[in-house]
């Protein structure tokens, strides 16, 4: 009979030592990387893309030509104003808000020939810079040709594109009771890389 070998205790000579685990700095280290690179690319990318949206290639227009009081200005091959502005009080047929009021403008623009094209007229608090845009239908006014909100293209007759007739920007901005003024109201003529400003305060 074979007498077996009696087990000996592991000593720690005897052990192999566990490989040591890689801290999380260094296991994560190639999306640290990217982090670092992609986070400021993003931040720049989206910033520019704002930035263009609102200024680049002439989205907005930054430089307004002011016009003086009860005056005209030439740009964009028309003379603009004189303005008239003023409040609606009598707006019990209108479907206006709450704590609202109406205020209106007519701007008369006569092209020097050729049609004008321009987008809906801005009023915007001097103050604080908050801008409205005209109000029309929203509040129950129906649309006529003889009160444009914006230039339109085809004032002119399609026989003779020369024949442009004056016509007048005629807009309803409904704006919070508390708001007060001065305002600017201003008109952007396309084409141009200027904007008519008419300070008032109705």
């Amino acid at each position: 009979m074979t007498i077996p070998t009696p087990l000996v205790a592991d000593t720690p000579e005897s052990q192999t030592p566990a490989p040591k685990q890689p801290g999380w700095w260094r296991t994560n280290r190639v999306a640290l990387v990217a982090l670092l690179v992609l986070v400021p690319a993003i931040g720049i990318g989206v910033g520019w893309n704002e930035w263009y949206s609102y200024y680049g290639y002439g989205a907005r227009k930054v430089t307004a030509v002011e016009v003086p009081d009860k005056g005209t200005v030439k740009l964009s091959g028309a003379e603009w104003g004189p303005i008239r502005s003023g409040e609606i009080t009598d707006t019990s047929k209108l479907d206006m808000p709450k704590g609202a009021r109406l205020l209106a403008a007519i701007v008369p623009v006569t092209p020097d020939g050729k049609a004008v094209s321009c987008d809906p007229p801005v009023l915007v608090q001097q103050s604080t810079g908050r801008e409205w845009t005209p109000m029309r239908s929203e509040i129950g006014l129906a649309y006529s040709y003889d009160e444009n909100d914006k230039c339109v293209s085809d004032l002119a007759d399609e026989k003779d594109p020369e024949s442009a007739q004056p016509f007048s920007l005629t807009v309803g901005f409904v704006v919070p009771d508390d708001v007060t003024g001065p305002f600017w109201l201003e008109v952007d003529p396309r084409g141009d890389g200027r904007f008519v400003r008419f300070s008032i305060d109705p």
